[in-house]
């Protein structure tokens, strides 16, 4: 496989999970974001190391506008 026969689909970033693992994440689309996670349930060497989710992205409550100083 070289670069050329490659689409990239997003960028990833690490950062670790309530539980102390590292996950990747990474947007898709403006509303929904790529997680990557171990696979905790791994039984045999079959099995995935790790598994993407699509998850739609949390609203975020707005920043009230801070106050106009001076005025």
């Amino acid at each position: 496989m070289t670069d050329s026969n490659l689409i990239r689909l997003t960028g990833l970033w690490r950062a670790d999970t309530k539980a102390g693992d590292t996950m990747l994440t990474g947007s898709l689309s403006p509303s929904s974001k790529l997680v990557i996670l171990p696979n905790k349930k791994k039984q045999k060497d079959s099995d995935p190391d790790y598994i993407a989710f699509m998850a739609p992205y949390e609203k975020r409550e707005s920043q009230p506008a801070s106050p106009t100083r001076g005025l």
